[in-house]
């Protein structure tokens, strides 16, 4: 199936802001990374806390993405 992958803030940097993927059916939020690990990259998003959102909304990383799905993927937001 194929989904839409935006990244924001420094994954943007290091991924670009928008991807276009095919993957297999029923893949997890939080299984999209593995499409985007390599290299240094690999180390630096397994360590991470990742925020993911499906078609603007926030979502768990166990939720099941369909066709046509945009994810969103960044790191939680802090301040003070």
């Amino acid at each position: 199936m194929k989904i839409q992958v935006l990244f924001f803030a420094e994954l943007r940097e290091m991924f670009g802001a928008s991807h276009s993927l095919v993957v297999p059916d029923k893949i997890k939020a939080g299984e999209v990374t593995d499409y985007f690990s390599h290299d240094s990259k690999t180390y630096f998003l397994k360590k991470q806390s990742l925020v993911y959102a499906i078609n603007e909304t926030f979502e768990m990383p166990d939720t099941e993405l369909k066709e046509g799905d945009c994810l969103a993927i960044m790191m939680p937001m802090s301040g003070g």
